[in-house]
């Protein structure tokens, strides 16, 4: 996105300055190059209006049955457009052992709130949708954008209430409506090392959609907010591994969660 404002930007920008002549000397150098810093910030300006008009024709109460909206494209590109002006750079690895039939349930560590973001920036061929805490999709104006891209809340205080998540984000894959992800922890780790204990009924996801699991470690998300705008942040994200419906088939959610946490801890990188 960032790439195409700027091309857009320097059109406009030579235009405006052969059509009024404001170069008479190479002194005036400066002129077409602060006024394509300025047409740049403009459409980019003009993009976060945008992102806010276009959130107000969402009905939040109208089930998502098929997510290949223009809401969730323009949340993929907006997400794109602020990794590159945050000068986030994202290395994937592992990505071919996904499955591209979208039946899959995602799970992965969780230290950041730009994970989600990422995953679904990375894996959005996949058509991957996550189940998110409910308070994400209360967000002003991104939240409807959560909603149209497929995302699900949880009331991570409501026992009840989290069954009949587990059991609609279970349906949607099922029902090829779109992969889901899930982070086990339940919340973002915040110590800055290892994981915090699993939640087990987050695998009854995989277990009710009879699909296999895509393991995903993602690694320095946390040291977007202290680099971005001024230097560049490097994520690593790295599908560990897959595992296939029949090897959990006969498997508790706790036995799963184990399997799954061992593979998750032996990824991450170590201090």
């Amino acid at each position: 996105m960032l790439q195409l404002y700027w091309l857009i930007a320097a059109v406009v920008d030579f235009l405006i300055v052969y059509k009024f002549n404001l170069m008479d000397s190479g002194w005036d150098f400066w002129i077409p190059l602060l006024l394509h810093i300025g047409i740049l910030a403009l459409l980019c300006g003009i993009h976060f209006v945008f992102i806010i008009l276009y959130s107000f024709v969402v009905n939040k109460d109208k089930e998502v049955k098929n997510i290949h909206n223009t809401h969730r494209l323009v949340l993929l590109y907006s997400l794109k457009l602020y990794f590159q002006l945050a000068q986030v750079r994202i290395r994937v690895t592992g990505i071919e052992k996904v499955p591209d039939d979208g039946k899959f349930l995602f799970v992965g560590n969780h230290i950041s709130s730009y994970d989600p973001m990422i995953a679904l920036w990375t894996l959005r061929k996949k058509n991957l949708a996550f189940v998110s805490k409910k308070e994400n999709l209360d967000i002003r104006f991104g939240g409807k954008y959560i909603h149209k891209a497929g995302c699900i809340g949880i009331d991570r205080d409501n026992a009840r209430e989290a069954v009949k998540t587990i059991n609609e984000a279970a349906r949607r894959i099922t029902d090829g409506v779109s992969p889901m992800g899930i982070y086990p922890e339940g919340w973002v780790n915040k110590t800055g090392e290892g994981l915090l204990p699993f939640r087990n009924g987050s695998f009854k996801i995989a277990k009710k959609a009879k699909v296999p699991i895509v393991i995903g470690v993602m690694n320095n998300t946390r040291s977007i907010d202290k680099n971005r705008f001024r230097r560049r942040t490097e994520v690593r994200f790295n599908i560990v591994d897959v595992i296939p419906y029949e090897d959990i088939e006969n498997l508790k959610t706790n036995q799963i969660s184990e399997i799954v946490y061992e593979k998750i801890y032996n990824a991450l990188e170590k201090k």
